[in-house]
């Protein structure tokens, strides 16, 4: 059955604290896990937690470690007159999906492509 409330009176906005949000947004970035499920568990719309993704954008964020394999041996005895090769990485997201971008791609530039990439 399904539940229904009666508000009377004047309605009010919640305040969510910044502990709260991060808590709630961190359980929906859990591998697996559905927003919807996460946005009926704390009874929110789930367009509310894609708008604390944005307000906490990961670009301020603090570094974390992740696995990196390492797929290709450069040899120690490269010809030094041969121009290196420019590296590349490959960055695989949650949702499936593989970035490779230029080693050298700036901080800024990169959230920017995540975002885009993990949105599409």
């Amino acid at each position: 059955m399904a539940r229904m409330e009666i508000m009377s009176g004047t309605e009010r906005r919640r305040r969510w604290s910044d502990e709260a949000k991060l808590r709630i947004l961190s359980e929906a970035d859990q591998p697996g896990v559905r927003i919807g499920d996460v946005a009926r568990r704390h009874d929110i719309h789930p367009g509310q937690i894609r708008l604390w993704r944005q307000s906490f954008s990961y670009v301020g964020r603090p570094a974390m470690f992740l696995p990196v394999e390492i797929t290709e041996e450069v040899s120690a005895t490269q010809a030094p007159d041969t121009p290196p090769a420019s590296a590349v990485i490959e960055i695989s997201l949650r949702n499936g999906r593989c970035l490779r971008v230029p080693a050298d791609v700036e901080l800024r530039m990169l959230g920017s492509l995540i975002a885009c990439v993990e949105a599409a």
